[in-house]
């Protein structure tokens, strides 16, 4: 399937390895890891980048073939999650990025075009939310921005 705003496909790559198990060379128990999992949130790290730490750092290859749950589950269940969803909150951040540079480079025509086609992957993402009860009925984008 091409991507979204291009008729380009995307590229291949290796894919990681599937467990249907707990691996054996985790020895942190059950408590650690969520502990580790709480610790990492309330250092301000993102579900995303606490499933980066936890494979690079602790060895985790995945919370759910080690937990039995997801990571979003665990957050939920330690009432942690964020208001706003993970992928919404990085298009977010990447729409001020590009504004931030376009405030300095006025004629940069290429990030004007880009702008527009985050944002509108933006109200996309904000109107499915809202359709799955992600997001409030009556949540703003203006709250963000």
């Amino acid at each position: 399937m091409a991507r979204m705003h291009t008729r380009k496909r995307g590229k291949s790559r290796s894919h990681r390895e599937r467990y249907t198990t707990k691996p054996s060379w985790i020895k942190a128990s059950t408590d650690e890891i969520i502990d580790n999992i709480v610790q990492l949130r309330n250092s301000k790290l993102s579900s995303p980048e606490i499933g980066i730490r936890l494979r690079d750092q602790y060895a985790i290859p995945s919370t759910k073939t080690v937990l039995g749950k997801k990571l979003g589950t665990v957050l939920k269940e330690k009432s942690l999650k964020s208001d706003i969803p993970d992928d919404l909150q990085s298009l977010i951040n990447r729409y001020k990025k590009v504004s931030a540079h376009l405030a300095l480079n006025t004629r940069d025509r290429s990030n004007q075009r880009g702008r527009s086609l985050v944002m509108a992957k933006i109200l996309r993402l904000i109107k499915y939310y809202k359709r799955n009860n992600a997001l409030p009925a009556g949540w703003n984008l203006d709250k963000v921005l």
